[in-house]
């Protein structure tokens, strides 16, 4: 077993969409490690000069710091490799229409969101951009478009410029959504500034069983996770909990055993949104301090 320090951080919009209440309260919790996805109706790196300066009193106040920005880079769908020909003009025309619509959306995600998200990251001193893997759309699993792929190199090709990490969120729906697809991609990819950010209960909802099975195939590629739970239900549905069907003990040994030294940030889903945080934040703490594991504090 190796010595490990895992660090706890919450997604400040989880627990309030006013940024100085979720630091407040997440301090008043003993965290001091923060999660950036948005603030107010603003989604990183789209923030004002005031909200920006306004950030930093903050975090100098509350002697807090941000560890990862979330700005939903490559978060809408890609689902072919180009058009396709089709016998009915006006239907090869519409086809076309959403994959250049695609195409020029990736171009605006690569060229300047990541660069401005990048730009922000550098400001607060934050070293994990955490992506996702564009949606499958129509198709279920298999390869994904050498677009995807090729965007997902480029991306972690810039992060690691800048000495940052891409870290590709586990998500139903998107080209990485069980563990062994999600390394598969990865693979293909073959970037060593790509991780990725193992979320469980979105594997979970994509059919994969995310303990073990998922994370043997995702252990390697590591950069980050998110402490969320759900319970399926019997119509193939899932609900957000605290406690469901994920096996998170297990999950959180593993990560001892294998000397995970990185953050786990608490992301509920759930209202209400302060209770549900704080809630869950006591479950990571539990599953945490059984084994023996130190949370280290900034």
């Amino acid at each position: 077993m190796k010595t490990t320090i895992m660090e706890i951080s919450l997604i400040t919009d989880e627990i309030s969409a006013d940024l100085e209440t979720a630091i407040e309260l997440g301090t008043e919790w003993g965290v001091r490690n923060f999660e950036l996805r948005g603030y107010f109706a603003n989604r990183v790196p789209h923030l004002t000069l005031y909200q920006k300066d306004k950030l930093n009193e903050i975090l100098g106040r509350y002697q807090s710091r941000i560890i990862a920005l979330s700005p939903g880079l490559f978060k809408f769908p890609i689902s072919a490799e180009r058009w396709g020909t089709f016998p009915v003009g006006v239907i090869e025309a519409e086809n076309h229409r959403v994959w250049r619509t695609a195409v020029d959306l990736v171009k605006v995600h690569l060229y300047e969101l990541l660069p401005k998200t990048i730009a922000l990251a550098k400001e607060l001193g934050v070293t994990t951009i955490l992506a996702f893997s564009f949606q499958r759309s129509d198709k279920q699993g298999g390869n994904a478009p050498d677009l995807v792929k090729e965007t997902l190199r480029e991306a972690a090709e810039l992060t690691a410029s800048e000495g940052m990490k891409l870290a590709i969120e586990v998500e139903s729906g998107f080209w990485a959504d069980t563990g062994a697809r999600t390394a598969r991609l990865l693979n293909e990819v073959n970037h060593p500034g790509l991780g990725v950010n193992w979320d469980l209960a979105n594997a979970l909802e994509a059919g994969d069983i995310p303990f073990p099975d998922g994370y043997s195939h995702i252990q390697k590629y590591l950069t980050h996770l998110h402490f969320k739970d759900a319970r399926l239900l019997s119509d193939n549905q899932y609900e957000y909990t605290i406690g469901g069907n994920v096996d998170w003990n297990g999950q959180i040994q593993a990560l001892v055993h294998d000397g995970y030294a990185g953050f786990i940030s608490v992301e509920t889903h759930m209202q209400p949104k302060v209770a549900s945080a704080h809630q869950a934040l006591l479950r990571l703490r539990q599953l945490i301090n059984p084994a023996n594991l130190p949370i280290q504090e900034f």
